[in-house]
């Protein structure tokens, strides 16, 4: 919603894969490095697996 309104880039960094589902893109890091980025249409998610769609 922030960044709707305010037309603002929100950057979070989390564990948490509830967060996936108000994404638009994901960055993969590994350690300490981009690994990937991956737009949120990209990923399959279900309960306790993220999969990619490559």
């Amino acid at each position: 919603r922030l960044s709707a309104e305010r037309k603002v880039t929100v950057i979070s960094a989390t564990h948490d894969f509830k967060m996936l589902n108000v994404s638009d893109r994901v960055v993969w890091i590994r350690d300490g490095t981009v690994d990937k980025i991956e737009n949120r249409e990209e990923l399959s998610i279900s309960i306790g697996k993220i999969d990619t769609r490559h």
